[in-house]
């Protein structure tokens, strides 16, 4: 009789480890392999739809503007201020990037703040304001200062 039961527990533990490695659930009815999904189709590029972020223009006030790639010597921060936190942002608990857009002018002055990622409570205004304190060295091409477009990034965050 114990040769008997043994053989039986050994067949059932046999046929216990080899449906659980089957990769089917209790219980399923399908077939093996299990088909996987197929791929969500791509959406068509739309050619109407605009960028997140427009490309800076390359001509303001008929002047020039460089990207960083076009000039001989790269624009140099100097200082950028810190902006101050507004009371609606300390209590509201506001906290991000405010990520701007500026031309600095060859004549030393930050041109053309633009906002590409603001926040609210007065974060953005605090950021713009401390944009224009920027002190810096223009970019140089061909031996002259010339204007260029820099993204600048403010960080608010309440410790």
């Amino acid at each position: 009789m114990s040769k008997r039961f043994l053989a039986c527990f050994t067949v059932l533990l046999l046929s216990v480890v080899a449906y659980g490695q089957s990769g089917r659930a209790k219980g399923s009815t399908g077939s093996w392999p299990v088909p996987s999904p197929l791929p969500a189709p791509s959406p068509s590029p739309d050619i109407n739809a605009k960028p997140s972020k427009p490309a800076p223009p390359r001509i303001v006030d008929g002047e020039r503007i460089y990207t960083s790639k076009e000039v001989d010597e790269k624009l140099q921060i100097l200082k950028k201020p810190n902006p101050g936190f507004t009371r609606e942002a300390r209590r509201n608990n506001t906290r991000g990037n405010v990520i701007l857009r500026a031309m600095l002018a060859a004549d030393s002055t930050v041109k053309h703040i633009e906002v590409i990622t603001g926040l609210p409570d007065g974060l953005s205004e605090k950021a713009i304001e401390a944009a224009r304190q920027l002190k810096f060295k223009p970019a140089m091409k061909d031996g002259k200062p010339v204007s260029s477009w820099i993204e600048l990034v403010y960080r608010f965050q309440v410790y």
